[in-house]
Parts: C-alpha cells; sequence; structure tokens
C-alpha cells in the first residue's frame, strides 16, 4: 500500500465558540493506492500542531505503509491507527477513511454498506450557528431554515443574561417546530448555570452538549437528574476511559462522536460499542470537514442503528469544496452519494479551487516554512484564546 499524496491545507476562519475564536481550521488530505485502486482521505487537526503531523507523516506513516504489501486485515490495521493516533488522530483518520474507501471500491458497495447495514439513505442535518451579532446571526439562520433544515445547534457561554436573550430570539425566528440543541464549550459551572440551563429547557431546549466544566461528572450527573434534558458529551471524551468514567457517574445520554478527534471510523467503532452496552446513544459529528470527511461522516452515521442526524456541512461554513458531486442539503437532509466507495472524488487539480488566503503544504516532506507557520499559528490562536476569556471575565 502506498502513500500517495499527503497534503496541509490550512483555511482561516473567525469561528467564535465561548472561551475561544477559532482561527484556522487545518485539514489533512492523503490517498492511498493499492494495486490500482485509490482511496481518499480527509482529517482536521484537532490539538496537534501542523508540523507534528508532518513529523508523523515522513517519520512513521509513509515506512510503514511501504512495508505493508497487503492490505492490512481489520484488527493489525486498528493497532497501528491506535499509534499514529497518539501522535495525531486527525492523520490517523484521513489514513483510515483512506483504507476503508479502497476496501469498498474494490467491493463496489457504498462504505456505507461495508460498515454495515445502512439504515437509511438520507438524514437530517444537524447544522451549527456559531457566537454571531444579531445582524449575522439573523442572516445564517434565514440560510439554515432556508434550506429546510429543521435541527440547530446553537453556541453559547458569553454569559447568562445573552445565553438566554440568544435562544429567545432563534426561537422567535424559526418559530417550534425547529428541533434545537445547546452547546456551551465548558462554560459554565455547577451549580451556578441551573438558573440558566433550567430556563433553556423552558424555551424547547432539546439537548445540552457540554454544558458545564471539563470533567465534572457529578455536576452533569445532577444536571441530568434535576433538568431531565440529556446530555451530550464531545471534547471531555477524549480516550475509551473518559467515556467509562462519564457512563459510571451517569453524566452522558448521547455521544458526539467526533472522528478526527477519536482516530477514524475503526477507533470510532470501539466508542460506538461501549455506548450500545450501557444504553448511551451516538450521533456523528462535524469538525469543518469538507467533502471528503463530510462523506465519511455521512456514511458512518447512516450505517449507524439508531443515529438520527449528522452536524455539518463543513463545505457550507468555510465557504467552498474540493469534491465532486457537490454536496447539497435539500429539505434538511443530505442524501448518500451514488458510487462504490465514498461516492465522492477530489476534483481534478483540486488544488487550484482552493482560496486564495488558504496555505497550503506537503506533509511528507516537513519544512522549515511548515514549522514557522505552525508555530505562528499556535501563538495567534493562544493570544487570542486569552483575550476571549479575559473579555468575557470583564462582562462576567
Amino acid at each position: 500500500m502506498k502513500l500517495t499524496t499527503a497534503t496541509l491545507v490550512s483555511v482561516p476562519i473567525t469561528f467564535r465558540i465561548a472561551l475561544a475564536r477559532i482561527l484556522y481550521s487545518h485539514h489533512i488530505f492523503v490517498q492511498l493506492a493499492h494495486e490500482g485502486v485509490t482511496g481518499t482521505g480527509e482529517g482536521v487537526l484537532y490539538r496537534a500542531k501542523p508540523h507534528e503531523a508532518a513529523v508523523l507523516v515522513a517519520g512513521q506513516v509513509q515506512p510503514a505503509l511501504q512495508q505493508m504489501t497487503e492490505l492490512p486485515k481489520l484488527e493489525d490495521w486498528r493497532e497501528q491507527l491506535r499509534a499514529w493516533a497518539v501522535t495525531s488522530p486527525a492523520v490517523a483518520y484521513a489514513l483510515d477513511t483512506a483504507w476503508w474507501d479502497i476496501q469498498a471500491r474494490r467491493l463496489d458497495k457504498p462504505l456505507a454498506a461495508v460498515l454495515g447495514a445502512v439504515s437509511r439513505l438520507q438524514l437530517p442535518v444537524t447544522e451549527q450557528l456559531f457566537i454571531h451579532d444579531d445582524a449575522e446571526l439573523a442572516r445564517k439562520l434565514a440560510q439554515i431554515t432556508g434550506r429546510g433544515t429543521t435541527h440547530i445547534k446553537l453556541k453559547i457561554g458569553s454569559n447568562l443574561a445573552e445565553d438566554i436573550a440568544l435562544v429567545q430570539r432563534v426561537r422567535r425566528q424559526v418559530g417550534p417546530d425547529v428541533e434545537l440543541r445547546v452547546d456551551a464549550n465548558h462554560a459554565y459551572r455547577w451549580p451556578a448555570a441551573a438558573p440558566l440551563y433550567r430556563q433553556l429547557a423552558g424555551l424547547g431546549v432539546r439537548a445540552f452538549e457540554e454544558p458545564l466544566s471539563t470533567r465534572d461528572w457529578a455536576g452533569l450527573a445532577a444536571l441530568r437528574r434535576e433538568l431531565g434534558v440529556p446530555v451530550i458529551l464531545d471534547e471531555s471524551i477524549l480516550s475509551l476511559s473518559d467515556l467509562q468514567e462519564a457512563i459510571a457517574a451517569q453524566a452522558i445520554d448521547l455521544l458526539n462522536v467526533k472522528l478526527t478527534r477519536i482516530g477514524g471510523i475503526t477507533l470510532a467503532q470501539e466508542y460506538i460499542d461501549l455506548c450500545r452496552r450501557h444504553g448511551v446513544g451516538v450521533l456523528v459529528g462535524c469538525t469543518e470537514d469538507l467533502g471528503i470527511g463530510t462523506a465519511a461522516i455521512l456514511h458512518c452515521a447512516a450505517a449507524l442503528p439508531g443515529c438520527d442526524s449528522m452536524e455539518g456541512l463543513g463545505p457550507e461554513r468555510l465557504g467552498f469544496d474540493v469534491v465532486q458531486p457537490a454536496w447539497r442539503i435539500e429539505n434538511g437532509h443530505l442524501a448518500l452519494p451514488d458510487g462504490a466507495g465514498l461516492g465522492v472524488e477530489l476534483l481534478p487539480a483540486w488544488q487550484d479551487h482552493l482560496p486564495p488566503a488558504v496555505r497550503r503544504f506537503d506533509l511528507t516532506r516537513p519544512s522549515p516554512a511548515l514549522r514557522l507557520f505552525s508555530e505562528s499559528a499556535r501563538l495567534r490562536q493562544r493570544l487570542e484564546n486569552g483575550r476571549v476569556r479575559l473579555l468575557r471575565r470583564l462582562r462576567g
């Protein structure tokens, strides 16, 4: 099996959440080839620096793949992914998607059919709304509802009064039939946040995602008991042991599986199996994935019994894509694409379709330019996060 391409695409963004303003979305695109079949994968970096991903690809991934004269069996592949995911789950995710794409194309089946019984051919999309000023919020809501979307995840965490006013504004604009859930990204503590979540429940919010500070299992359990609103955990769960602790503490109703944070479909299956054994629901989330990652998420969700929606759509939020056919939300749903594997392909000369502000680097050759960019991007992000936290404290 050969790694034919590994490219970093860094997209400048300004997405505001409770305790940060995200400035970059770093995407890794890879292609693997085996016996004339090519598979494609995408991962979005979480925590690991871009230069670290390049060192991993050049120093460990390429040599390991060169030793694989046959497609590895699933158990062997899982152990290899586990080792790579220690440094960069996003690299592991991209490689894993490409591996599954090859497997499905060799069988001439859609990826969802290879992963399991396809539960549906299209899924409702839960669209995310970041923290905006009033005018931008109204414009974004109009776009979302114009696509027929009936599931919205709303980022909160400014302060209690502003969050309540925000949900009230959104509810007035979208009406009573749109399902709302909120994501506080750890902005609040228990029991001080009890009045906020009690009022949000009264406004018809259907679920609270990451409502409290990290690993406050006791607070999350108390929130579930007192308010009876499902709690979704996402970035609190960085390992299987985290998930086991949350389940044991009765602190979780649903797990938002982010493939790029866990390390791909193969490793995510362990989390999904653990959830099933303990009656915890599962949904499949999006971390600004472009078209290849969107395909992986959709196929995974379509093969997952009981998954009632998927998060997306990264290309809509970033304003561009690099795949064909193009993704479109119609009547609030995304349909599984026709064809084998992922069902989508990178555009010919796809790198020429990137916006001018996007930076691009070859991950197979770590360079001083990539290291400099990686360190400067990390510093800018840390300074911006500090500024956002300071402003939040000053505003109360």
